[in-house]
């Protein structure tokens, strides 16, 4: 998802831990999860809505070729 390669990501963690109280770390870690997984839930909600809105569209194309058939 994020193109950060593991020494960016040491430097992230140590800079993470200097600069917060480690009695707040679990605290802002669930804070942070939570936040993660509202995220991913929203973006699943838009591909999925996407997915109904092309689905719906090949619908509707489908029955108006069926209607223009029955018409002729």
């Amino acid at each position: 998802m994020f193109d950060i390669s593991f020494s960016e990501f040491i430097l992230v963690v140590v800079v993470f831990v200097l600069f917060v109280n480690p009695k707040n770390i679990p605290k802002i870690s669930h804070y942070l999860g939570t936040i993660f997984k509202k995220i991913n839930h929203l973006f699943f909600n838009v591909k999925e809505e996407i997915f109904r809105e092309e689905t719906f569209k090949k619908l509707k194309k489908i029955e108006k070729e069926i209607f223009s058939k029955n018409e002729k």
